[in-house]
């Protein structure tokens, strides 16, 4: 979390040939697979910009949702490291600015309104008022957001990147 009198960073732009990522990952429910898929970030020399897991397991397999910056190129790598590992049932691979890449935060509560929303990005709760405010839509929008009220004094509690539904079969 930045601190209030510092800059937020402008996370959706690239840097030099390094853009941020989105890796949703199905893996298997049991003992080493997040260790397993951390050694591969690690040993690679790249680092989570942000990573959960949710708990919508089914026949064993639950989602994963890895966040990272790099270049095309290694993350291309990273991705079909990732898919051999034994406890990796799937990976589909997004630009973190592709507007199917979902996202949810919660603001605290703070006298931030006024904050023109994007296209696609909904507000459900009052900011000026005493209880947090949930923002939805497409991450890259959904930081902006984020961002702005920031700058407005707000402070974030949480933001998570949403399992994606599938594999786009455009994209195979």
């Amino acid at each position: 979390m930045t601190a209030p009198d510092q800059p937020v960073p402008d996370r959706t732009v690239p840097v030099g040939d390094e853009q941020r990522w989105v890796a949703f990952v199905q893996g298997a429910d049991r003992t080493g697979t997040l260790t397993a898929l951390a050694g591969v970030f690690s040993t690679r020399g790249v680092s989570f910009d942000s990573l959960s897991t949710g708990s919508d397991v089914a026949d064993g397999v639950g989602p994963i949702v890895v966040t990272f910056t790099a270049s095309e190129r290694r993350s291309r790598l990273l991705v079909r490291t990732v898919a051999r590992l034994s406890g990796v049932r799937a990976v589909d691979l997004r630009a973190a600015a592709d507007p199917t890449v979902r996202a949810v935060a919660v603001l605290a509560p703070g006298d931030w309104p006024g904050i023109a929303l994007p296209d696609g990005v909904r507000c459900s709760g009052d900011p000026s008022g005493d209880r947090p405010v949930l923002v939805d839509g497409p991450l890259a929008q959904v930081e902006q957001v984020v961002a702005a009220a920031h700058r407005g004094g707000a402070r974030s509690v949480t933001s998570v990147v949403l399992p994606h539904p599938g594999p786009d079969p455009a994209r195979r």
